[in-house]
């Protein structure tokens, strides 16, 4: 499946993937479908002068709480709980926004000691500067380009602010501090602009694999269409402010000062639940 993807092998591949459609589709035609074979399959092609990243979030943490780079499970799906149980990866350290990898770079990105999610140290940076593509697997860009927010953070945009978690890692036995270049009340991400931009200008391309859309998208050359429409565009093309969505931030933040969360908010802080 990774040589019809138009990548080459020894690249820097950010995978990501929402892998019901392709379960379901193996179940039909092959009788079953195997995490492991298929996170093999782009170990194999990618080679030993290749590196597989997968995502490996846990976005959701909030002040004070645990956080075990080896046993805390990410949020983003099963690919990455199925890789967390293999040794040949390694898990990067931030633990807001850490990744798993696999190959040539591994042993730099679980090196990197970013203390920002997205900042100019992070595996973001370290993927722009590698020209690694990220390929998402039945996903679209508007759902799942994390990237966009290195290029936010890089570039200072106004909608965003800075804010610090303090976290317990388990296993270093400490609280230590990390940043989150955050969206401030009323604002929320809106990529579908961004997405026709991108394959307009052959930044990414889509290729159609046994019937499910793949999209390769090259970081390097993404950064720069990303970076024009936020100081030339106001960011139109990825995010927007709503009122009704201002007073509803609003209302949630007030409600967790004096500790209530809505249940949406709970199922989402629940790692037991994800």
């Amino acid at each position: 499946m990774a040589g019809h993807t138009g990548i080459e092998p020894g690249s820097t591949v950010v995978l990501s993937a929402d892998l019901t459609r392709l379960a379901m589709l193996s179940l039909r035609k092959e009788g079953g479908f195997d995490v492991r074979q298929f996170i093999k399959g782009f170990q194999d092609y990618l080679g030993p002068e290749g590196t597989l990243v997968i995502p490996t979030f846990n976005f959701n943490l909030r002040n004070n709480d645990h956080y075990s780079r080896s046993r805390t499970l990410p949020i983003t799906g099963s690919l990455a709980q199925e890789a967390m149980k293999w040794t040949d990866f390694q898990r990067t350290a931030n633990p807001l926004h850490s990744f798993l990898a696999w190959g040539r770079f591994a042993g730099d990105l679980v090196g990197l000691d970013n203390k920002s999610s997205f900042g100019a140290g992070s595996p973001f940076a370290f993927f722009r500067e590698r020209n690694a593509v990220m390929l998402l697997a039945d996903i679209r860009i508007r759902s799942a380009f994390t990237f966009v927010h290195h290029v936010e953070e890089m570039e200072q945009v106004g909608y965003r602010k800075m804010r610090k978690i303090r976290i317990f890692l388990e296993d270093e036995n400490k609280h230590d501090d990390f940043l989150l270049f955050a969206k401030k009340p009323g604002w929320t991400m809106e990529m579908s602009g961004l997405e026709t931009l991108l394959l307009e200008q052959s930044v990414a391309q889509k290729v159609i694999i046994n019937n499910l859309p793949f999209t390769k998208v090259d970081l390097a050359a993404a950064y720069p269409v990303i970076r024009h429409d936020i100081l030339q565009n106001r960011a139109a093309n990825i995010a927007r402010f709503s009122p009704k969505l201002y007073f509803r931030d609003m209302a949630k933040n007030i409600l967790a000062r004096l500790g209530v969360y809505t249940v949406a908010d709970k199922i989402s802080h629940d790692p037991g639940v994800l």
